[in-house]
């Protein structure tokens, strides 16, 4: 198995069907660490276990979580994945360039997520913020909609080339504890959120929504260490101290 283990979120999945052949493939490869977000069907169940066939381990270390922000606190950097294009999403790599920055974060010390949408809807805008950059799986423009399992099996193979080729070299891991995890960095926005909204800042009404979406992509996407964050916290504290 690789030492190098990033997290697989399957954000709202709903068969446990697609769950376990899911488990199957990142097994296939190597990978064990997955985490649900709001799974409709149990990972455990029987219809789960018998497409998982033969990587039920997958499935009884896999962690669910009632929400995206829950399943990602302890993690460094998260990565986004789609078959479609995101007109309104800048940061979009394909996947060898996107699992090449994944093993280099990996070799790095950082924990990273990778997350991938449910069968119904995909990956939401909101969940789109809390990424670094979205990997688009180059597909049929007029039918790009892949199966679940299909596109953790084609990540899970892109991400197993540089595991392979390059893990078994000691100057690769440099471990860091230095980066700032999801969990910080949302104690932070969750602060300046608030003192925004009573300054009234997010304003016109009509805009409030997209302006907070817009300066969560913004903070979510600065690369901040444990010490930024610290940093951040006293300018706040110092601007909203009344004398």
């Amino acid at each position: 198995m690789h030492k190098l283990n990033p997290v697989f979120i399957l954000v709202n999945p709903q068969m446990a069907e697609n769950i376990g052949a899911v488990a199957r493939a990142m097994l296939n490869f190597g990978f064990q660490n997955l985490r649900l977000v709001g799974p409709r069907e149990s990972h455990l169940s029987d219809k789960a276990l018998a497409m998982a066939a033969g990587s039920g381990r997958v499935l009884d270390k896999a962690q669910s979580f009632k929400t995206l922000a829950d399943a990602c606190k302890d993690l460094n950097e998260v990565f986004a994945t789609s078959a479609r294009d995101r007109y309104k999403y800048k940061d979009v790599v394909d996947p060898i360039i996107g699992c090449n920055t994944i093993f280099q974060s990996c070799a790095k010390g950082y924990k990273v997520g990778i997350m991938f949408g449910g069968e119904r809807a995909g990956l939401s805008n909101e969940d789109l913020f809390l990424s670094k950059s979205l990997i688009r799986i180059p597909s049929n423009p007029i039918f790009s909609s892949l199966n679940l399992a299909q596109s953790v099996l084609l990540i899970c193979y892109q991400l197993n080339i540089y595991f392979l080729g390059e893990s078994n070299d000691p100057s690769q891991t440099e471990l860091s504890d230095t980066k700032a995890n999801y969990e910080e960095i949302q104690a932070f926005m969750t602060k300046l959120e608030k003192e925004l909204v009573e300054k009234k800042f997010f304003y016109p009404e009509g805009k409030k929504k997209r302006m907070k979406t817009r300066l969560k992509k913004l903070i979510y996407g600065l690369e901040l260490s444990k010490e930024d964050v610290k940093i951040f916290h006293g300018v706040l504290k110092s601007l909203v101290k009344k004398d």
